[in-house]
């Protein structure tokens, strides 16, 4: 019992008399234990995690990671820059070229290190490099589906950046592990990096579920719930989506007073860290960005009709790669609900059938490419029956709002922060900041100071910066709104 309240102290939760009823994970004293810990008592589930798209999505920019075959496309052009990029391996390093050709000579030439690969190589390569431990993206892609090198999403018509992208925690937080070694204060700086999305993702952080063990504590899992660490099974469905959509509900990110992308943990509700909001369309049923999973299965008659047992997992087993899982094995999913005595006639042509090699899938979740990243095509997730082109009605694009798809009430401050950040990340329209100061109009000067400037900096109006300083005073700004 001493050894169990020493455990439960060290996890930093302060309720203690409530241990059964919370993860000891979510305090946060919790060191993380890295995956080689995990595989040290689950080697089978390591050995295939590595070979998934997470256990794959992060590493050095050596050949072994590397799924670029640069010999058939040796160079790109920055026609709105003038700059041509040359990616070329020397001595099993990955390095970029920049440079500019006027009148016949070079004028130009920077040649940089990739250190790090982006992406499993299923969809994507894109790479990092480091400078003193900050880390920015470089300007090139290489699009595996299409065999393509290209420039990064958001690079094109003129956006170029170069070698200035930084890469912060909400980049790096999702597509790698936890990053422990960021640097407090900084932007992009990181200290160390791990290999790859790790077993601490879903399940949290394992510092207290190792000593536990090491201590000879072994709960019954098939009687209990093992608190020490998250088993994802064990979650409420609402709380499994909440895991998932992490990672898989991605778009406009609208952080919670005092919260930063390090504060979810599994088994937390989303919305006690962030706001995630979507531009919604006139078209959406046809269009939608590359992880937006979540919020598109959730649109499907299927996932509402499943009584809260259609999940993502129903699926996916996130410790196998779908290139091992096979085609069948969704079949199968789709059966359990549309077989047997419910089982319903294909009446699709027998053509489109074999097309799609029978299987449930290709027609009602057809492969398409995003509206977010060129040259890639993934499984639409909004599960529904094809509509016909004939169906198909062309319409003009209307914006129609932002919605917070993980939070059904989100507050002002959050709704108002969400139209600054589309601005200023996505779209650059005038009536995303006329929104904000909709919403701004009749708020206290005190308590939105903040949103009010950053509006009429993004307006480009300072001489109404100047006035919401002076409302409020240089010594109240001065201690309390920087």
């Amino acid at each position: 019992m001493l050894l169990l309240m020493f455990l439960q102290c060290d996890t930093g939760d302060p309720k203690a008399a409530e241990m059964a009823q919370s993860y000891w994970g979510h305090g946060d004293s919790v060191a993380y234990v890295g995956i080689m810990k995990c595989a040290s008592c689950h080697g089978d589930i390591y050995k295939t995690f590595i070979e998934t798209g997470m256990g794959k999505s992060f590493g050095p920019a050596d050949l072994q990671k590397s799924a670029a075959d640069l010999s058939r496309h040796p160079q790109l052009y920055d026609e709105k820059l003038n700059f041509y990029y040359q990616p070329f391996w020397k001595d099993e390093a990955l390095f970029l070229r920049e440079y500019r050709v006027e009148s016949g000579d070079t004028v130009h030439n920077l040649v940089i290190k990739a250190d790090y690969v982006v992406g499993s190589g299923q969809h994507t390569n894109s790479h990092i490099f480091s400078h003193n431990d900050y880390h920015m993206q470089m300007p090139f892609t290489w699009y595996a589906q299409e065999g393509k090198l290209d420039f990064p999403p958001g690079y094109e018509d003129g956006n170029n950046s170069r070698f200035e992208r930084t890469i912060g925690l909400e980049c790096m937080s999702c597509h790698n592990a936890m990053p422990v070694g960021f640097v407090a204060g900084s932007e992009n700086k990181f200290t160390n990096l791990a290999a790859g999305i790790d077993c601490e993702r879903c399940h949290g952080p394992g510092g207290a579920h190792v000593r536990k063990i090491t201590a000879g504590l072994i709960t019954d899992t098939a009687k209990e719930v093992d608190y020490s660490i998250i088993n994802p099974k064990k979650l409420t469905t609402q709380l499994q989506f909440e895991l998932c959509s992490r990672c898989h509900l991605q778009g406009n990110a609208v952080l919670a007073p005092g919260k930063s992308f390090f504060d979810f943990k599994p088994g937390m509700h989303l919305s006690e860290v962030m706001d995630v909001y979507l531009p919604r369309y006139t078209d959406d049923e046809e269009n939608f960005i590359m992880a937006s999973h979540v919020d598109r299965f959730k649109m499907s008659d299927c996932f509402k009709a499943g009584d809260g047992k259609f999940v993502c997992t129903s699926c996916h087993n996130p410790h196998v790669s779908v290139t091992f899982t096979g085609k069948k094995i969704f079949d199968e999913t789709c059966k359990t609900c549309h077989g047997g005595a419910n089982q319903v006639a294909c009446s699709a042509p027998q053509e489109d059938r074999l097309a799609n090699d029978d299987y449930c899938n290709g027609c009602h979740m057809p492969k398409s490419g995003s509206i977010d990243i060129p040259h890639v095509t993934v499984h639409d997730h909004y599960i529904r029956k094809p509509k016909k082109e004939a169906e198909k009605i062309a319409q003009v694009r209307q914006f129609l709002g932002l919605t917070a798809v993980n939070n059904a009430q989100p507050t002002d401050r959050s709704k108002i922060r969400a139209f600054l950040q589309q601005y200023e990340k996505f779209g650059g329209e005038p009536f995303l900041l006329d929104s904000a100061q909709q919403l701004l109009w009749g708020q206290s000067i005190d308590l939105f100071f903040n949103e009010t400037v950053q509006l009429w900096h993004l307006k480009n109006d300072h001489t109404n910066v100047l006035k919401a300083v002076a409302e409020i005073g240089v010594e109240e700004v001065l201690r309390n709104h920087l």
